[in-house]
């Protein structure tokens, strides 16, 4: 009889430092998501204002970019989805985070039924490595490869020819980044919390803000990213700050 309220004692320990446990990891995506927030407004007003700068077009480099992310916008919701873009760089960096790190990553085919014992042994091993499944995401390949372009451009064709195209291109690729990784990430939404998902969602957006715009003084060479980066952080703290006082004091 003692015997077996001493299993079931202790079976209702292990069962309540489990819930313990993730309760509190929940609750830490959360605080992360709380922070990512008012980090992903902040840089991004800090990129976009050192995008104020005229083009020899007469507009600046801001609003031919905004025009291209627009134009991209529409274009993925209402027409098409370039998936096979998308596969192209994701299993380029697949590929080189398995080299790197080891492991394996998701596919981003779709078809997750009827997978089998195969293809679930390596969809386990996926979410085993979590470096290696994210590190795909936080790439933005296309927008590197058009700031490199466009600085190769300049040396042939001359700044006033290329700044506008090249500017509506960086705002496309962006756009189709962030919208393709998120249908990405959707599909993977029913076996996630909420906090995960957002917390994911907010991680690649930051991280690939900073690798693109680190990347754009090739296209853009009056753009700062160090100043960029300094005023983003600014609008961060001003508006976390902000945010404290109205919701706690």
């Amino acid at each position: 009889m003692s015997r077996s309220l001493s299993r079931c004692a202790t079976i209702s320990m292990a069962k309540t430092a489990s819930n313990v446990k993730v309760v509190l990891g929940r609750s830490i995506k959360v605080a992360m998501v709380a922070v990512l927030i008012p980090l992903a407004i902040g840089l991004l007003q800090g990129m976009l204002g050192e995008l104020e700068v005229m083009t020899a077009s007469g507009s600046t480099f801001r609003e031919w970019m905004g025009w291209g992310f627009a134009s991209y916008v529409g274009l993925h919701v209402l027409l098409y989805r370039p998936v096979a873009l998308f596969r192209v760089s994701h299993r380029l960096f697949s590929t080189l985070a398995v080299w790197l790190f080891g492991g394996q990553v998701a596919s981003t085919d779709a078809g997750g039924k009827g997978k089998g014992a195969k293809g679930a042994k390596k969809e386990r091993a996926a979410q085993g490595s979590t470096l290696v499944a994210f590190s795909p995401y936080v790439i933005p390949l296309y927008t590197i490869l058009v700031s490199a372009g466009g600085w190769l451009a300049q040396k042939w064709l001359g700044r006033a020819v290329v700044d506008g195209p090249v500017s509506f291109l960086l705002g496309v690729t962006m756009a189709f980044h962030w919208l393709m990784t998120a249908d990405d990430l959707q599909r993977q939404r029913e076996r996630w919390h909420v906090e995960t998902y957002l917390l994911a969602i907010g991680l690649v957006f930051v991280v690939t803000l900073l690798l693109g715009g680190a990347c754009l003084p090739w296209a853009v060479p009056e753009f700062s990213f160090l100043s960029a980066l300094s005023d983003g952080l600014a609008r961060t703290q001003a508006l976390s700050t902000t945010l404290i006082h109205r919701l706690f004091l």
